[in-house]
C-alpha cells in the first residue's frame, strides 16, 4: 500500500495533459509514422519529470492544501515530507538521465522542465503564487516544452508546426484560469497573490474565453480541423460556465479541454484510450478503498 501511495501521490490523472499534448504533437509532426520506441522513452521521462513536480508542489503547498480541504497524502500522514522529498530527487534524476539517454537536446529540455517545476512551487521564487508568472510558467511547461520534446522536431518544422506550441500554450492557459478558482479561499488566507485572489470569477472566465478564442485562431491558421473543433466546443462550455458560474459547472469547464485533448489523442492512437481507461479504473479503485471517495470526477 505504501508503494501505491507514492504512485498515486504522483497524481496520475494530472498527467493527462502531458501524455495527450505529446501524442497530438507527435501525430502532427509525424502523421504517417506510428508512435515508436523513442517517443515512448520520452513520455516515460516526461512522466517521471512531472511526477517530481507534483511531489514538490505538495510539499510546499501543505498549508494551502489543508485550508482548501484537499485530500492530501502529507496531511493524512500517509507519506512523510522527507519520504516525498527523497522520491522527488530520485525520479527527477531518473527523468533527466532517461532524456539524456535519448539525446542531448531531450536531456536539456527535460532539465529545463525540472528546473521550472521546482521554482514554480519552491521558495524563494514560488512562481505559482505570482499572478503573471504562475500562469506563464505553467503554460510554458505544458504548452511549449512538451511539444519541443518530440525527437528531431526541427527537421520537420514548417509554418504550420510553429503554431502548435502557441495553440497548446493558449489552451493550457485558458484551463489554468479556471483551475485556480477553487483555490481562491486558501490563497487569500495564506496571503498568496494569485489571479484567483486578485480577480473575481467573472473576469477570470472572460480571460479564459479570450485565450480559447486565440487558440481557435491558431488552429484555423494551422488548418487543423480537429484542434479547431476542440477549441470551439471548449468556448461553448466556458460560455455556459460563465453564465451559470456554479462550482460543478466551472470544474467541468476547466477539465473539458484536457478531456477533449485526451479523446483526440486516443482517436489518433487507440491504444492510448485503453491505457487511459486502465488508469481511470485503477485510480477509482484506489481512492475508493483508501479514502472512501469517488475520484476522478468530471465536476
Amino acid at each position: 500500500m505504501k508503494l501505491l501511495d507514492f504512485i498515486f501521490a504522483a497524481r496520475p490523472m494530472l498527467h493527462l495533459p502531458v501524455w495527450s499534448i505529446y501524442l497530438i504533437t507527435w501525430h502532427q509532426i509525424y502523421p504517417e509514422n506510428d508512435f515508436n520506441l523513442s517517443g515512448l522513452v520520452i513520455i516515460i521521462a516526461l512522466t517521471l519529470n512531472f511526477s517530481g513536480a507534483y511531489y514538490i508542489n505538495q510539499i510546499f503547498d501543505y498549508e494551502t492544501d489543508f485550508i482548501n480541504k484537499k485530500l492530501g497524502f502529507l496531511q493524512n500522514n500517509m507519506i512523510t515530507r522527507e519520504g516525498m522529498k527523497l522520491c522527488y530527487y530520485i525520479i527527477t534524476f531518473l527523468a533527466i538521465a532517461v532524456a539524456f539517454a535519448v539525446d542531448i537536446y531531450s536531456g536539456l529540455i527535460c532539465t529545463a522542465i525540472a528546473g521550472l517545476g521546482y521554482i514554480y512551487s519552491a521558495p524563494p521564487l514560488r512562481l505559482k503564487d505570482r499572478p503573471f508568472w504562475g500562469l506563464i510558467s505553467n503554460s510554458i511547461a505544458y504548452g511549449i516544452m512538451i511539444p519541443l520534446m518530440i525527437p528531431n522536431i526541427f527537421e520537420y518544422w514548417d509554418e504550420h508546426a510553429v503554431y502548435l506550441p502557441v495553440y497548446f500554450f493558449l489552451t493550457v492557459s485558458a484551463g489554468y484560469m479556471l483551475t485556480i478558482i477553487p483555490d481562491r479561499e486558501g490563497d487569500i488566507k495564506s496571503g498568496k497573490i494569485t489571479f484567483a485572489a486578485l480577480l473575481p470569477t467573472f473576469y477570470l472566465m472572460m480571460i479564459a474565453m479570450l485565450l480559447l478564442y486565440l487558440s481557435l485562431m491558431a488552429a484555423i491558421r494551422m488548418e487543423q480541423f480537429h484542434l479547431s473543433v476542440l477549441s470551439a466546443i471548449a468556448i461553448i462550455i466556458f460560455l455556459i460556465a460563465l453564465i451559470n458560474r456554479k462550482s460543478p459547472v466551472i470544474l467541468f469547464a476547466c477539465k473539458a479541454p484536457i478531456l477533449m485533448m485526451s479523446l483526440l489523442a486516443g482517436y489518433y492512437y487507440p491504444t492510448y484510450l485503453v491505457f487511459l481507461l486502465a488508469v481511470l479504473i485503477l485510480t477509482r479503485i484506489y481512492y475508493q478503498r483508501r479514502f472512501g471517495i469517488v475520484y476522478p470526477r468530471i465536476n
